[in-house]
């Protein structure tokens, strides 16, 4: 690996770890109360309708069924390896409830939480946004996948799109109450850095299955 990509994951690293840990210890940042004013004072009808519609698309179940459902259609096209590592991204669901565990932000205090959420005891804190975790993962690996497979407008539409969704969901979960500027930024940064874990995990089999196919 590159010198200069490993110390930008260092950094990365550190930064999350950083942020983490000032999370822990700060319930908020004077630039997350400024960041949230300023994004929750449009009132754009058009610019509404697409936060809410992003963020509903993050919700756990709505996730999982996303997963299910690309899976299957690659292990239709007799794609095995990408469907096992189309459903390993649900792995950030974890790493989520770990992280919010360990941290134990509290949320935004106009954050409401559903009395009927099955997981109450961790989406009552706020640190990482699970949304943001899990589309820079699911999201980052399909565009990745389209990348590597696919050629002209399909590749152009799906990273377009992949990457189109992780932008906005970020904006969205602060707009909506949900989380503070801080939680979204962490989420990026570990969701890089989980993604990248999968896709380097991604390479290795591929590469053991065509040796091991070399060998026979």
């Amino acid at each position: 690996m590159d010198r200069r990509v490993k110390t930008l994951y260092f950094l990365m690293l550190v930064s999350a770890i950083a942020l983490s840990l000032a999370a822990h210890f700060f319930v908020v940042f004077p630039f997350d109360l400024k960041i949230t004013h300023e994004l929750q004072e449009e009132k754009n009808p058009v610019f509404v309708l697409v936060m809410q519609g992003v963020s509903a698309i993050g919700e756990i179940r709505i996730g999982i069924l996303l997963a299910g459902a690309v899976s299957a259609f690659y292990m239709i096209r007799h794609r095995l390896l990408e469907a096992c590592f189309i459903l390993v991204t649900l792995s950030s669901f974890m790493l989520i409830a770990l992280i919010k565990v360990l941290v134990a932000r509290p949320r935004p205090p106009y954050f409401l939480l559903d009395p009927a959420d099955t997981f109450q005891l961790i989406n009552q804190y706020s640190f990482p946004s699970g949304h943001v975790l899990f589309f820079v993962v699911f999201f980052g690996f399909i565009a990745y996948l389209a990348w590597l497979h696919q050629t002209g407008r399909a590749r152009i539409t799906l990273i377009t799109a992949c990457g189109a969704l992780i932008l906005l969901i970020g904006p969205s979960r602060i707009y909506l109450g949900a989380h503070w500027a801080s939680d979204v930024l962490g989420s990026y940064i570990i969701g890089v850095l989980w993604l990248s874990f999968i896709i380097l995990g991604y390479h290795l089999v591929s590469y053991q299955r065509i040796t091991g196919f070399k060998e026979d």
